[in-house]
């Protein structure tokens, strides 16, 4: 019986296998593999985690050796591959499972053989029987992978990154397994397996807060219901002394649910396990069946969909290049003889593109012979190496000999000579001789000649080309050649005989560009189907400029196609640097001039976008403006900017990216420091430029004193602030506070300008995050205690009385913030400030306005009276702190006071007047809050209509600048207008958005709240709902006595005789 090569190689390497689990091993059968030593075992370990494809040789070279290169690198790989393949092939003769295959080398096994890949196997064929509801199937092979993870993957090779990234990798993949595992158990009823399982499990991740509540739930189903409350106590208390979080809302919700009984009949479906697979992994390929003969092909991640996706590929956008590329070559093989050049950037698609074009399925010429060789020589290659191959590849083909004819090229000037200048290789007469041999087996049979690189040949190799590209003309010959332009790679030499041949008019050049934006989506779409978020294409165009090699690395760099939908998924892409494109530019920047090298350097330091004469100011040499733009654009790594000539940009973000990231953090601080000093001197203290000034400040904290770093980063802040951007304003004071923590200075001023410092951080913060936050509190505690031994800080003062009494007011403490009311009434006679009087008046407005609502109509009238008689100055300072304009927030809750006293016309008007005058003079805080107080008011007038236009409005403000409390009130009148007008989710939205509130400790207007709460619930027909949450509004009013929020005119008051809720 005949059998073909795939099935003899398949059962003669069937004994083979491979162990990663632990220490990387290979098998034959139960007799241990010698594989050697530990880079030996890395190289089998690199070429494991991407089995079935080709791992390039420098990418290797790189991954093991870094930047500890040894004296000839590509050699000792070699003979580590040489080894490998010796002890793997064993007694099977010439049948290989390692080989090569340009440009690098690739593993062939069955992938069951790999323990890796039986894991990840199983992993998702036990995700798949949980989607089709096969419980018990799904409790077996989950059993079954984490059997076979006997110990940490690579536990050998750890110093190696890529080994190291994937054996981190797993270890997630096996936490996911084992919630998976036992969230199955419990469904089939089996608690006292999934907390045997469990236990250990949590004790080592007691932040994974899906593994703890699954614990808790199968404790509580073994009836061990004080052992699960002991555990979330323990849980609780460890995330906040660690971490300074509370528990995330599910494991809140399962504490809850434990309080209730009401984990007992719940047997929930596990959720699905998030299988992140290596894109072309091996557990795609076992998911798929075994890879046809000619090379693994793509499939989908595990568990994404069903059916494959479509592969996505580059050349929807280049049916023209495509076509133009054929059509040259059919023309030169009938007749027309000739060159055609396809020329672009490293990872353009050159290559595909040429063999698309050339593809024997649908050949250009019937009868045409076709030779490829690829100019990429390497170290001892001779010269002319590359003719030598076509000869070769002719005598086979045409079945011709050209002894003679190297015997005479040799007579003349060896080829394999290196001892005299490449001109003089070969003289014109034997370059004659070899171009007349090649045409006349031309003239038998069509010739198409495929030359690859040919900027990386060497002179003789082009001085041929050259001529033979000459002689073709009237010859069915079409020579086909590959070539680079400067950028990611080098291109060609600027003076030499390629550039002679692609200016020569009878040279075909088809040009190939980057993808656009456009096709960028559907590379991502055919690869991860529709959905995928806008950021994340805009991201992965950005980071790649379309170049289709940079997109497939970050997208590999990023998980895959499936990790598209994560929601952080943006953010991964603009963070990463693939380690191919890391290696490949490190060897691009090994070829520049010094000089260069860093002029790129001082470019990527200066930003994205360089302006040339911030450039030659950072030189040391003063170098000339136009030296350095033509050194720099010679490159090809970087472009002027097509609006401005005099400011540069590179090409790739991805290549300022491993510029900065290969700078020495010394080295990289002296640059930034440098470029603090040009842009002072350039633009002084312009607002235009302080935040970036305050970027290169901060990167320099290891090149300049903190005193000269401090100033840039205020500034910085203090503009954010008037941006209206707080979150930016919020990390730039961080920044500061932490370089004056780490950089203590003694005596009244330093103590003064920490205080202050710390003061702006605590109201930038309370203005994101809001007062009633614990970590803002407890900040604004620690600032008291150390403004006490400060003196002459009335206004001061005065402001943090009024922050702490946010705080207890929005948190429910009444008592206490009356206190601080009484504090402000004696700093407001001690001092008479204007500030504090109406700091006072305001404080004592809203403490009455849920009880003594009339009294506080009076207060809050004062207040607003105070707030217009205040200086420009005055208000201006009180606005830096809180950013409430002191009239828009008497303003505010006046506009409550009003409807809640029956004036509801006038409070309508007063609302109308005040989103007005807030859109022009306010701050976002005061027009946020401005649409919130009208959103409220609508909802208690039963508008649902005026109140989801309101709030939706708020929102957009909310959300835009960060201001997460009032994103969290405002949500909860929107919930309520898309629930009145038929939005079916929005009870739920709804109900969440009360659950937040109390979550942040937000207890302002809490029974109001509830109160919009209880009216959808009863609206919708959930009854019994609404009776809780009235009671439960009932219960805040009564323990803080504010009974204005139970007036009879309030929508929801009146459901109290339908729930029999007095």
């Amino acid at each position: 019986m005949a059998y073909t090569a795939q099935e003899q190689q398949t059962a003669s390497l069937a004994d083979l296998s491979f162990e990663a689990f632990g220490v990387m091993t290979a098998r034959r059968g139960a007799e241990q593999v010698p594989l050697g030593p530990p880079r030996h075992r890395a190289v089998l370990g690199l070429l494991l985690i991407r089995l079935g494809q080709v791992v390039p040789a420098d990418q290797l070279v790189d991954e093991l050796w870094g930047d500890s290169l040894p004296r000839r690198p590509q050699a000792t790989l070699q003979t580590y591959l040489s080894h490998l393949r010796r002890v793997l092939t064993g007694r099977h003769g010439p049948i290989a499972p390692l080989r090569y295959q340009a440009p690098g080398y690739v593993l062939t096994v069955e992938p069951g053989t790999f323990d890796l890949s039986r894991f990840e196997s199983l992993v998702s064929q036990g995700q798949r029987h949980v989607a089709d509801s096969r419980l018990q199937d799904a409790r077996d092979v989950f059993d079954k992978a984490l059997r076979l993870w006997r110990a940490d993957p690579f536990l050998d090779l750890a110093a190696y990154t890529p080994l190291a990234e994937e054996a981190a990798r797993l270890s997630l993949l096996r936490t996911t397994a084992v919630a998976a595992h036992a969230d199955t158990l419990l469904a089939l009823g089996e608690a006292g397996d999934a907390v045997a399982l469990l236990r250990r499990e949590v004790s080592l991740q007691p932040t994974d807060e899906r593994l703890v509540g699954s614990l808790m739930t199968g404790l509580y189903r073994l009836g061990r219901q004080a052992e699960a409350l002991q555990l979330y106590d323990r849980t609780r208390a460890y995330l906040s002394e660690e971490l300074g979080v509370a528990p995330a809302r599910e494991l809140q919700r399962v504490h809850l649910a434990l309080l209730r009984h009401e984990l007992d009949d719940q047997t929930p479906a596990p959720a699905a396990v998030e299988v992140r697979v290596r894109p072309g992994t091996v557990a795609e390929r076992e998911a798929e069946g075994p890879a046809p003969a000619d090379g693994p092909a793509a499939v989908p991640e595990a568990g994404q969909r069903d059916t494959a996706p479509a592969a996505w590929s580059a050349f929807p956008c280049r049916d023209d290049a495509l076509d133009a590329l054929r059509s040259s070559i059919t023309g030169a093989l009938r007749g027309s003889g000739h060159t055609t050049a396809v020329v672009g950037e490293a990872g353009v698609g050159k290559t595909e593109l040429v063999a698309r074009a050339t593809d024997q399925a649908q050949p250009p010429h019937p009868q045409a012979e076709v030779i490829r060789v690829n100019c990429r020589g390497s170290e001892g290659m001779p010269a002319g190496w590359v003719w030598q191959q076509v000869l070769r590849r002719l005598e086979i083909l045409y079945g011709v000999s050209f002894d003679d004819l190297r015997k005479q090229c040799a007579e003349r000037h060896p080829m394999t000579t290196l001892s005299v200048p490449p001109s003089d290789q070969m003289d014109f007469l034997a370059q004659d001789v070899l171009c007349e041999a090649i045409l006349q087996c031309a003239d038998d049979s069509p010739l198409l000649l495929v030359l690859e690189d040919v900027h990386r040949a060497d002179r003789l190799t082009l001085d041929v080309l050259g001529l033979f590209s000459s002689r073709t003309q009237g010859r069915p010959v079409s020579v086909v050649i590959t070539v680079r332009e400067p950028g990611l790679g080098a291109g060609p030499d600027t003076d030499g005989p390629l550039v002679d041949l692609l200016a020569d008019s009878r040279t075909k050049v088809v040009h190939l560009d980057n993808l656009t934006e456009d096709y960028v989506r559907a590379a991502v779409t055919a690869q991860a189907g529709p959905g995928v978020d806008a950021s994340v294409v805009r991201a992965l165009y950005e980071r790649s400029a379309g170049n289709p090699y940079l997109l497939d690395q970050l997208l590999a760099d990023a998980g895959g196609a499936r990790r598209l939908r994560d929601p952080r998924a943006a953010d991964v892409v603009r963070a990463g640097i693939p380690t191919g494109v890391r290696s490949m530019l490190r060897r691009r920047f090994a070829e520049l001039p010094p000089r260069v090298l860093h002029l790129l350097q001082c470019c990527a330091v200066l930003g994205g976008e360089a302006a040339l004469a911030s450039l030659t100011a950072m030189l040391d040499d003063g170098g000339a403006g136009h030296d350095v733009l033509e050194e720099v654009l010679g490159t090809g790594l970087m472009r002027s900017d097509p609006d401005d000539p005099h400011r540069l940009v590179f090409r790739y973000g991805l290549i300022r990216d491993v510029l900065l990231a290969e700078l020495r953090c010394q080295e990289r601080a002296a640059l930034h420091a440098r470029a603090v000093g040009v842009l002072g001197a350039r633009h002084g203290g312009s607002p235009e430029v302080s935040e970036q000034m305050a970027e290169h400040a901060w990167q320099a904290v290891l090149a300049l004193p903190a005193e000269d770093v401090l100033p840039h980063l205020r500034r910085a802040g203090e503009q954010a602030i008037g941006d209206g951007d707080y979150r930016r304003a919020q990390t730039w004071f961080e920044h500061a506070h932490t370089l004056l923590c780490a950089s203590p200075r003694d005596g009244d001023a330093a103590t003064e300008q920490t205080l202050d410092l710390r003061a702006t951080l605590l109201y930038t913060v309370s203005i994101t995050r809001g007062y009633g936050d614990r970590q803002v509190e407890a900040e604004a505690g620690r600032i008291r205690k150390l403004s006490a031994a400060t003196a002459g800080r009335t206004t001061e003062e005065g402001a943090m009385l009024l922050q702490q009494f946010a705080a207890e007011l929005v948190t429910g403490r009444h008592a206490e913030g009356a206190r601080h009311v009484e504090q402000l009434r004696a700093l407001a006679e001690r001092s008479g400030a204007p500030e504090i009087r109406f700091y006072e008046r305001i404080a004592r407005g809203l403490i009455q306005l849920p009880s003594e609502t009339a009294d506080a109509l009076t207060s809050l009238t004062e207040a607003e009276r105070m707030a217009e008689k205040l200086t420009p100055e005055q208000r201006d300072g009180m606005i830096r702190r809180s950013q409430h304009d002191p009239r828009f927030l008497a303003t505010n809750h006046r506009v409550l006071t009003l409807w809640l006293l029956g004036a509801t016309d006038e409070a309508r008007a007063l609302c109308e007047e005040l989103l007005v005058a807030t859109g022009r003079d306010g701050t976002p805080v005061d027009h946020a809050s401005a649409y919130y107080f009208h959103s409220l008011i609508a909802a208690l007038g039963e508008d649902p209509h005026g109140a989801a236009a309101s709030s939706g409005r708020g929102l957009d403000i909310a959300r835009a600048h960060g201001l997460s409390h009032w994103t969290a009130m405002l949500q909860v009148c929107r919930s309520w207008a898309l629930q009145q007008t038929g939005e079916a989710a929005a009870l739920d939205s709804l109900e969440s958005a009360v659950a937040e509130l109390r979550e942040r400790r937000l207890l302002i207007r809490l029974p109001l709240h509830l109160g919009l709460l209880a009216h959808a619930q009863h609206s919708s027909g959930a009854v019994e709902d609404a009776r809780r949450t009235l009671r439960s509004s009932a219960a805040e009013v009564r323990s803080r006595g504010e009974f204005a929020y139970v007036s009879r005119t309030l929508p929801f008051t009146r459901l109290c005789p339908l729930t029999s809720v007095s």
